[in-house]
């Protein structure tokens, strides 16, 4: 089975290969891990599974997020469409408007797809992504579909917390928390694929096991600077410089997204040095002490409060 590629896990894997075996599926499952824990590719290897039980070209290409798309223009409510993708029997649909939320045009053009055609597979597979970012409107809009679906449509959503996500949608869902990969277990996969050994192993412990946060720091170039700068950030904690901190925050100050970034990675830096992990410059009372201050500023960011000052009460305080 394709889900048998996702690390860890044993009983979500267990549960949904029993559901799927006696084809009791239901219509609707809901996948909650925070960023890095795979949800999205749990999510692919069950609707491969559940579209092609025998594998094949076409689960592989699932896997790989080569399936139709659901796009809309923001502000037009007729715009959107489904773009064709290689696997036409699953249907992706990742929220496009401001801040990644849905646009209530993705859905209905979904919607109509799945009501509208017919194709010989096993069913159809509607691979909802980040179900925290709908409103209201677009989910009475995936609403009306939930309720009453077309045989052989299985919506699989994934989400970074339960609190995040409509309680109309979720009522809906049979709900699945994901859990981080065992640190050593996750430092072979990476270095399985290709991390070196010393990089997998620093980079699991850091980030407790989450594998697919483990592949991206180690892939991409602009997401280890990323690292880089909490590092350093992490270091002018420890040494109660807050100089050379609110210099590092003050290069943040009109960049919102990336000012979020870096606070999550401070967290990241803290928590390790919380569980005396030595990959962090953060140790003991240095840990504690900036993990509510990291927070407390991104809480106020995802408030829309005014980055500069988010950022300069941060770096006074460190």
């Amino acid at each position: 089975m394709m889900l048998d590629r996702l690390e860890g896990n044993e009983a979500l894997k267990e549960e949904v290969s029993r559901m799927l075996s006696g084809r009791r599926l239901s219509h609707s499952l809901l996948l909650i891990g925070e960023q890095g824990l795979g949800a999205g590719f749990a999510a692919r290897c069950i609707a491969a599974d559940y579209l092609y039980p025998a594998g094949g070209p076409a689960a592989e290409a699932l896997l790989r997020g080569e399936c139709c798309r659901a796009v809309a223009k923001a502000g037009d409510r007729d715009s959107g469409r489904v773009e064709t993708g290689v696997v036409r029997e699953a249907i992706a649909v990742e929220g496009m408007g401001a801040g990644g939320r849905y646009l209530v045009g993705q859905v209905t053009a979904m919607r109509s797809e799945i009501f509208n055609t017919s194709l010989s597979a096993e069913g159809r597979a509607v691979l909802l992504y980040h179900a925290e970012k709908m409103n209201g409107e677009s989910a009475n809009a995936l609403l009306k579909v939930m309720e009453e679906p077309p045989e052989g449509v299985l919506f699989l959503l994934t989400a970074q917390s339960l609190a995040g996500v409509l309680p109309t949608i979720r009522s809906r869902c049979v709900s699945f928390a994901l859990a981080p990969a065992p640190v050593p277990q996750c430092a072979a996969f990476c270095a399985a694929r290709g991390v070196p050994q010393k990089d997998a192993a620093r980079l699991s412990e850091l980030f407790e096991g989450r594998i697919g946060a483990v592949l991206a720091a180690a892939r991409d170039a602009a997401r280890r600077r990323q690292l880089d700068a909490a590092a350093d950030l992490a270091k002018a904690a420890a040494a109660r410089d807050a100089y050379a901190a609110s210099a590092l925050l003050a290069g943040y100050e009109k960049d919102k997204a990336a000012a979020a970034v870096l606070l999550r990675d401070l967290c990241a830096y803290a928590a390790a040095g919380l569980r005396g992990s030595k990959v962090s410059p953060l140790q003991g009372e240095a840990a504690a002490r900036v993990i509510p201050l990291a927070t407390e500023a991104l809480w106020q960011l995802e408030r829309q409060v005014n980055t500069k000052i988010v950022l300069q009460v941060l770096g006074a305080s460190l």
